[in-house]
């Protein structure tokens, strides 16, 4: 009841969803405004060269892709509208599909040192395991230490493969398994603190025996050791250039720099791994704008691949800087 006896207006969920819709909107506008302000103002941009869109057509279009990653030739692409794992070769041909009745809700992918490609599924919180060429060798039931179901969101897996890292939603931690998929450790919990987490993403290892972890709504990546020490953090809140707003993906270009991709503000910003920010990509000086950059690679021919959620396609660039 109210102060003067009346009752509580209620409020009409048609008319509140288009005050969020209107709210959004006015988020989006002042943010590009931010950014308009930081290129007139000479923000430095790193020259991506657009190469080739990889979309696919027919009963081989892409549906939201999440994640990407390049082995042998041949891009793996998160395909989550479509339950499954799309494989191109670097021209952008279909090659064929994985996983298609065993995958319900893909989101990241990884690869180790022979080629074989992990598929991390939230829907079924395992981890499924194939050859480069599409056989499936074996699922990983995944358990939290106590012994509860895991819902996977990225994974990577040590080049000789004899230790995997895998990021939950549902615990907002980090797994740890030894090469036969066994739990082997845990860390991490919900919290804004150094090494906590909210909701963490996508995750890579780097060299000097370290790992990136993209820590979504505490709008930052966190970088530590493999045995779980902490070390450093990228990025935080902000929608000016050197912040972030929705961190999503993360990749290693060829100099040893973090490319972090932002979906919601659709740049994609570069950093020193001591978190110095150094420039956003772009194209002829202008800022390069993206539908939903989620996940990314860079390929051993310093190719950046970036799955482009909303436009259904991973576009491949060229860096130049």
């Amino acid at each position: 009841m109210r102060a003067n006896g009346g009752e509580r207006p209620s409020i009409n969920p048609a008319r509140r969803g288009k005050v969020t819709r209107l709210a959004n909107r006015l988020w989006l506008w002042l943010a590009l405004l931010a950014w308009a302000t930081a290129v007139r103002a000479g923000l430095p941009t790193g020259e991506a060269r657009l190469l080739l869109d990889i979309a696919g057509k027919g009963d081989s279009a892409l549906s939201l892709p999440s994640d990407v990653t390049v082995t042998d030739g041949r891009v793996y692409v998160v395909d989550s509208g479509n339950r499954r794992i799309a494989v191109f070769d670097r021209t952008g041909k279909f090659l064929f599909a994985m996983g298609k009745g065993l995958l319900k809700a893909p989101v990241g992918i990884g690869k180790d040192g022979k080629g074989r490609i992990y598929a991390a599924d939230r829907g079924t919180g395992r981890v499924e395991v194939f050859t480069a060429g599409g056989k499936h060798l074996r699922t990983i039931e995944l358990q939290h230490g106590d012994g509860a179901p895991a819902r996977p969101i990225d994974v990577a897996v040590e080049p000789d493969g004899r230790r995997l890292y895998i990021t939950t939603n549902d615990r907002h931690s980090l797994l740890t398994l030894d090469a036969r998929g066994a739990f082997s450790g845990e860390w991490g919990e919900n919290g804004p603190e150094e090494g906590e987490f909210r909701y963490p993403g996508t995750l890579m290892l780097l060299p000097g025996n370290r790992l990136a972890i993209v820590d979504i709504l505490n709008t930052r990546i966190q970088l530590f050791e493999r045995n779980g020490r902490f070390l450093t953090v990228l990025g935080r809140w902000g929608v000016t250039p050197g912040h972030l707003f929705r961190p999503k993906g993360i990749a290693l270009d060829r100099k040893g720099r973090l490319l972090v991709s932002d979906s919601y503000m659709g740049v994609i910003q570069v950093f020193r791994d001591d978190g110095q920010f150094l420039h956003v990509l772009g194209s002829k000086g202008e800022v390069l704008r993206l539908g939903t950059p989620v996940g990314m690679t860079v390929d051993d021919a310093g190719r950046l691949y970036v799955a482009r959620m909303r436009e259904n396609r991973v576009s491949v660039f060229e860096l130049e800087y």
